[in-house]
């Protein structure tokens, strides 16, 4: 009899009627546009490490700081983990994987193969707290996280805590980790041998390949490449995405049936959309979440009368903030 205090509920969701025709084309997806935006993200984040690098080559330390603050503050952007491990980015199944190990090379800490472990139970019983733990509401969480983002522009501490916990990963089986939570050892319980396995084996040539990178790197004389590539993950204008992603749940109804209800959609400019991979349509990404990332806008488009009006990030944290001061018995200023 399993010890986890989580079970399977049934959810029966509600979810607007379609035209099929509309969807079947929203559903569609494209080689071509998922070559684009995994491209595209990996050719930003090039460009950015390589601005810094410039200033950095070149003595100047001021230009370097804020180029390496812009660098690790889109670091911060990753969905790509989350995209990718929906397999809705590319039509041909090997490029979405291909793809998957690419990004996981650049965001070493970011197992995909666990996280989908994890993030399926989230889309299968969104904030239902009997079944599902990635994502637990009621949560207060008030404008003062992106403020203390934005003050904390380099994370010492999150680094070594990362490190240990990777190095940790390769000796000591899953379920004997003590730094694992229940619900990481309960997603881990419910997959297969062969999930495990290639969990365990995607760890180990993530954080292979950037130990390798370091020692050589630094060999050679080349340190700072060290911190354009494996360190921007914790240092930089990391507020900025705390700021966009952070608005997907929280504020929102726990244990609804229908996700217009638990999600939230919100607007945000060209590039940030791009950076997010789309992840600002997230009420349209969960109530559909066949729609592959590039096709959300014009989904909500096309079947607008179906969804609430998507919020701006101020109207998004307004509501954030006002949901958190009911629930510390704080009352709005």
């Amino acid at each position: 009899m399993s010890t986890y205090p989580y079970r399977n509920v049934e959810v029966n969701w509600i979810r607007p009627d379609i035209d099929r025709d509309v969807l079947r084309s929203c559903t569609r997806r494209s080689d071509l546009n998922g070559l684009f935006h995994s491209v595209g993200v990996l050719a930003i984040l090039a460009a950015s490490g390589w601005t810094a690098y410039h200033f950095y080559a070149t003595g100047q330390w001021g230009w370097m700081a804020l180029a390496l603050y812009v660098h690790g503050g889109l670091f911060a952007f990753r969905p790509q983990v989350h995209e990718l491990s929906h397999n809705t980015v590319f039509r041909t199944r090997w490029l979405n994987r291909f793809f998957a190990r690419v990004f996981g090379l650049v965001h070493w800490t970011s197992n995909h193969v666990r996280y989908w472990m994890s993030h399926k139970y989230h889309h299968r019983y969104t904030l239902h707290k009997e079944s599902e733990a990635e994502r637990v509401l009621p949560r207060a969480q008030t404008f003062g996280n992106v403020l203390l983002r934005a003050v904390h522009v380099v994370d010492v501490t999150g680094f070594l805590t990362s490190l240990y916990d990777a190095v940790i990963l390769v000796v000591v089986p899953f379920r004997r980790n003590s730094r694992r939570s229940v619900w990481e050892r309960y997603v881990y319980d419910q997959a297969t041998d062969g999930e495990r396995r290639d969990a365990y084996i995607t760890h180990l040539y993530q954080f292979g390949f950037h130990v390798a990178f370091s020692v050589v790197a630094i060999a050679t004389g080349n340190w700072f490449l060290v911190v354009l590539v494996t360190l921007p993950s914790w240092y930089g204008g990391r507020w900025y995405h705390t700021l966009v992603h952070d608005t997907m749940h929280v504020g929102r109804e726990p244990e609804s049936d229908d996700f217009r209800k638990s999600c939230r959609s919100v607007k945000v400019d060209p590039l940030t959309s791009f950076m997010y991979w789309h992840m600002e349509w997230h009420t349209e990404h969960h109530t559909f979440a066949a729609v592959p990332c590039y096709n959300l806008r014009r989904f909500h488009r096309l079947t607008r009368e179906h969804w609430e009006e998507p919020q701006t990030l101020f109207q998004a944290w307004r509501e954030m903030t006002g949901k958190s001061h009911e629930l510390l018995a704080i009352a709005p200023s």
